[in-house]
């Protein structure tokens, strides 16, 4: 199966380091093995959208190819296409429709608000990716009740820590910082496979927002992505109703296609 979703194609780069993607005749069955616990880590990509009577089907498909409880006790399905389909019998069985834009760029031009006070380098020691661990913590800390992460959030903020720095050991891309008054102020990981340079977690400290460093942070590494990394096409997947679109936009991405996924867990509701 040939995926022609620029958000999942560039998603499975990470999903092929840490774990498998077993290609079937219309889905792929993508697998993680040592972290059962990660919805989008363990989960189908079919090659369309929903449709009556895929409800039973897709979970049944999803017990034998990724598991079942107690090891897996979730749900998590996206399909390339950019119409979501027949979702509402997943909704009625509690599911959570996920909505995702994709947005793509092949150059970049320098955001309204640049922020030339900032260093922007790549993470080094341990100390670097230590302060980036607390820097998440920090931007969880600050959203609202309702969406913020709860306990465990930080055993999780490590581990894919630590999937990043071996990805950046293996030569596929590098975690960049913005610092600022000696402080890591603003954070982004690139990384690059054939050609397709995805960016992943753009975070900005909550003492340090509203001060341009987020489009500073994405030009500047957006360009080291396309004239030192290989890149040849950008690709940033966001929130479609978050602020941070807007911000990308000004660095010359624009929204190339939605994004689709519907996941259920014991929590959901």
């Amino acid at each position: 199966m040939q995926l022609q979703s620029l958000g999942y194609r560039t998603d499975l780069m990470f999903r092929r380091f840490e774990g498998e993607v077993v290609g079937r005749e219309r889905y792929l069955a993508v697998r993680t093995p040592r972290n059962p616990g990660y919805r989008w880590g363990n989960f189908l990509i079919f090659d369309r959208p929903p449709q009556a009577g895929d409800l039973e089907r897709w979970k049944a498909l999803f017990a034998r190819e990724i598991g079942t409880p107690p090891a897996y006790a979730h749900f998590a399905f996206g399909w390339d296409g950019a119409e979501p389909g027949e979702v509402g019998p997943f909704l009625e069985a509690g599911f959570r429709l996920e909505q995702s834009a994709v947005l793509s760029a092949r150059s970049v031009v320098q955001p309204p608000k640049l922020n030339t006070a900032c260093e922007v380098r790549p993470l080094l020691s341990d100390a670097d990716w230590e302060e980036r661990v607390e820097l998440a913590l920090a931007v969880n800390a600050a959203e609202p009740p309702e969406k913020r992460e709860g306990e465990g959030y930080r055993d999780f903020v490590a581990r894919k820590a630590e999937e990043y720095r071996r990805m950046v050991a293996a030569g596929l891309g590098q975690w960049f910082g913005a610092y600022l008054e000696g402080r890591l102020a603003a954070t982004l990981g690139l990384f690059v496979w054939e050609g397709l340079g995805r960016f992943q977690t753009v975070e900005t400290h909550p003492a340090f927002r509203r001060r341009g460093l987020c489009g500073t942070l994405v030009y500047h590494t957006a360009r080291i992505g396309l004239h030192e990394m290989g890149a040849q096409t950008l690709v940033m997947v966001a929130d479609p109703g978050y602020v941070a679109i807007r911000i990308y936009e000004s660095v010359g991405f624009r929204v190339s296609e939605p994004m689709w996924g519907l996941e259920w867990h014991p929590t959901n509701g």
